[in-house]
């Protein structure tokens, strides 16, 4: 009897969590890994309305479910897609989110600041602009948090998109118009965040224009991963980020 996979490879396993609206991380994944690379995810139900408070109950209310449904598939690396979540309960949670992932589930995990920060560090980028979709009061908080794990904020922009499922709303021109808007010459690279925003399609025009490196919440997350798993794959089309091979 023939094996049901050709020549009986075994696909790689990535997983990734998710907040419940995010409409983002899954399509555009799916379509950019290589294609022995299969994607799986777990939904964790956010609130419809973004606050601090939204965040912290998906987080406690719905995280750890969700982890041991991953694991139950067993990927070889998870991705905790919300960069708000760390961003709102700063570095310590990050730190043990990422701890309590790895114990419970045996695979390699990452938080999407946590790839922010370690495609900020390949790249040797320090000084940076911050643009998000996310209300005022968060994006202070994410200001507050990477400026605490030692970058030098020196601009920024928000949306200040109230409706967790608008977060996908913006196109790549109003995505390009933000980031204009809160790039200043003097910084190293500039950071787009949010998981459930469509920024990879802007960062490629934006590099060009800007001549700096340009990362996203999903290119970062999907080049750590990557990673991670010890694939030296590069995405081409996306920024600079997704051809680096080192972690």
């Amino acid at each position: 009897m023939s094996s049901p996979l050709a020549d009986d490879v075994r696909p790689l396993r990535l997983g990734v969590i998710l907040p419940s609206v995010n409409t983002v991380v899954e399509p555009w994944f799916s379509r950019t890994l290589p294609t022995d690379i299969n994607l799986h995810a777990a939904r964790m139900l956010i609130p419809p309305t973004l606050s601090p408070e939204s965040i912290i109950e998906m987080d406690r209310s719905e995280g750890t479910l969700a982890v041991r449904q991953m694991a139950s598939c067993r990927p070889a690396v998870i991705g905790y897609c919300c960069t708000a979540s760390s961003v709102v309960q700063g570095q310590a949670y990050d730190a043990h989110l990422r701890q309590e992932i790895e114990r419970e589930t045996g695979a390699k995990a990452t938080t999407a600041t946590h790839a922010i920060l370690s495609a900020l560090s390949a790249l040797k980028a320090r000084r940076v602009v911050i643009v998000s979709p996310y209300t005022d009061d968060i994006d202070a908080m994410e200001h507050h948090f990477f400026a605490d794990a030692g970058l030098d904020v020196v601009g920024s922009a928000n949306l200040s998109i109230t409706d967790t499922f608008h977060l996908a709303e913006p196109g790549k021109a109003q995505i390009v118009t933000l980031a204009r808007h809160g790039w200043r010459p003097e910084a190293d690279a500039l950071i787009i965040t949010c998981l459930n925003l469509h920024s990879h399609f802007a960062v490629g025009q934006l590099e060009r224009e800007l001549g700096k490196p340009v990362i996203s919440s999903t290119t970062s997350m999907l080049w750590h991963m990557l990673r991670l798993a010890g694939r030296a794959d590069q995405v081409e089309g996306y920024g600079r980020l997704l051809t680096l091979h080192a972690a």
